[in-house]
């Protein structure tokens, strides 16, 4: 198992959720700049993107925080366990959030339709994903009582 992968992605994960904090209270003004450079159509595509991000922003942190789980359960090689696959299934229903917040600002802000869009197919990816690994742990699990 490469260890590099998953301590990489671990610090990317972090690093995310550092510029999510920092985004927190950086985007107001950065949505300003934005729109003296490019006019937003609607006074109300600002509102959106900022309704939006804040929304989203309410299902992006738990969602680091249980992909931080799952990594630092597979840094320790607990990978095939019943924690894995919940962590694996919030982080799906995380997704359907950001894809349900996103949705009505895409209205006001068409481009946000494309969020909509990947995180709903990462939704599917990670239902699959979750179906799959729960299988493991229950083959796993039958496997330690046989022996």
């Amino acid at each position: 198992m490469n260890l590099f992968v998953t301590k990489t992605t671990l610090f990317v994960n972090r690093l995310l959720a550092l510029v999510m904090v920092v985004l927190l209270f950086a985007l107001p003004p950065m949505l300003d700049w934005y729109a003296n450079i490019r006019p937003l159509t609607q006074q109300s595509a600002k509102y959106a993107i900022l309704i939006g991000f804040y929304g989203c922003a309410l299902a992006v942190f738990p969602a680091l925080w249980n992909l931080d789980v799952l990594l630092r359960n597979i840094l320790r090689r607990d990978i095939f366990i019943r924690r894995n696959v919940t962590a694996i299934r919030r982080v799906r229903w995380y997704c359907m959030a950001v894809s349900a917040i996103c949705l009505p600002a895409s209205f006001f802000y068409q481009p946000l339709i494309f969020m909509v869009i990947i995180m709903f197919f990462l939704a599917l990816i990670l239902s699959v994903l979750g179906e799959v690994m729960a299988a493991a742990v229950e083959i796993r699990e039958e496997n330690d009582l046989t022996v």
